[in-house]
């Protein structure tokens, strides 16, 4: 059975950046979608076929595959209010972010 809410996670390597933007990712969509998600993490630096395939500019690249329309945010993931506005995520109950 896949999974309703599908992402894909571009990162360059192991970074802090990549890093943050994986955990604040992860936190954020067990919140939101515990265990309804999907996440591939991507790197670049090994797979750049893939980064040509979905035209990924920079890392880190979180894309939205489903449900529709894909959708493409840029960096850390660290705004996490905004980021669940943009992804339409049902509001959680992780006050511990600063």
């Amino acid at each position: 059975m896949s999974a309703a809410h599908r992402f894909l996670l571009f990162i360059t390597g192991r970074s802090s950046i990549g890093d943050r933007a994986l955990a604040n990712f992860r936190t954020l969509a067990n919140t939101a979608y515990p265990d309804n998600h999907e996440l591939e993490v991507i790197d670049i630096m090994r797979h750049p076929g893939r980064a040509e395939e979905y035209r990924i500019l920079a890392a880190p690249t979180l894309v939205r595959l489903s449900p529709g329309p894909m959708l493409k945010i840029v960096g850390d993931l660290s705004a996490v209010e905004r980021l669940r506005q943009i992804l339409g995520m049902p509001e959680g109950d992780d006050h511990d972010h600063a």
